[in-house]
C-alpha cells in the first residue's frame, strides 16, 4: 500500500494536499465560525490558541509521514474543510480517515459523501485492505455519518485518550474493508446522484 497526497477530484469537490502556510487561515476561520459546536474535536481547548496547536500538529505529522492532510474545496474554489489519512501502515495495508471538519455551509451537503468517496477509492486503489474511522463517543452526529457511509462499528475504546482540555475520551471504532468497498461505493454513488 502506498497512499499518497495526490490531487483528488470529482464534480462536487477537489482535494489537494493541505498546506499549513496556504490553508491555515481558512482552517482557523472555519474553526472560529463553528465555535462550541465542535467541542468534541480532539484539539478543541479554548481559550488557548488551540487552532495554532492543531496547525503545528498537522505540519509536524505531515513532515513525519504519519498524516496526509487534504484541503477540501468546492468547484468554485471555496474552502469547504479538511480531511486526512492518519497513520498509513504499508505493512498491514491499513489507514485511518479522520481529522475531518467541514465549514457550516458544507455540512449536510454533497461535500462529505463526495470527499469520503474520493478518499476511500484512493485508499483501496493504493492497496488498502482496511480503512478505519475513530469517532469520539460523545459525537453522535459523526457516528451517524460514518454509519451512513457504510462503516461497520467494531467496538469502543473506553477512556483511551485524555484531551487537551482534560476530558477523558472514549473512541468508537468503525471500519470499511476492501471486500466491502464495492457495496459502499454503490451506496455513495446513489447518495451523490440524489444531489444532481
Amino acid at each position: 500500500m502506498d497512499v499518497r497526497a495526490d490531487e483528488l477530484s470529482d464534480r462536487y469537490v477537489t482535494l489537494v494536499p493541505f498546506d499549513v502556510a496556504r490553508d491555515g487561515d481558512d482552517l482557523r476561520a472555519m474553526a472560529d465560525a463553528l465555535g462550541p459546536r465542535i467541542e468534541t474535536w480532539p484539539y478543541y481547548n479554548p481559550p488557548s490558541d488551540w487552532v495554532g496547536a492543531w496547525l503545528a500538529n498537522i505540519g509536524a505529522r505531515t513532515a513525519e509521514g504519519t498524516l496526509i492532510p487534504f484541503r477540501i474545496s468546492r468547484p468554485d474554489g471555496q474552502f469547504a474543510g479538511i480531511s486526512t489519512y492518519i497513520n498509513p501502515d504499508a505493512l498491514s495495508r491499513n489507514v485511518e480517515i479522520g481529522m475531518t471538519m467541514y465549514t457550516a455551509d458544507a455540512q449536510g451537503t454533497e461535500v462529505n459523501p463526495a470527499t469520503k468517496r474520493l478518499l476511500l477509492a484512493h485508499a483501496f486503489a493504493c492497496g488498502a485492505v482496511r480503512v478505519q474511522f475513530n469517532v469520539d463517543l460523545r459525537n453522535k452526529r459523526s457516528q451517524a455519518a460514518v454509519k451512513k457511509l457504510g462503516g461497520v462499528q467494531e467496538g469502543i475504546l473506553r477512556d483511551n485518550r485524555i484531551l487537551p482540555n482534560g476530558v477523558l475520551r472514549s473512541t468508537v471504532v468503525f471500519s470499511i474493508l476492501a471486500s466491502e468497498w464495492p457495496a459502499v461505493k454503490a451506496g455513495l454513488d446513489a447518495r451523490l446522484a440524489a444531489f444532481e
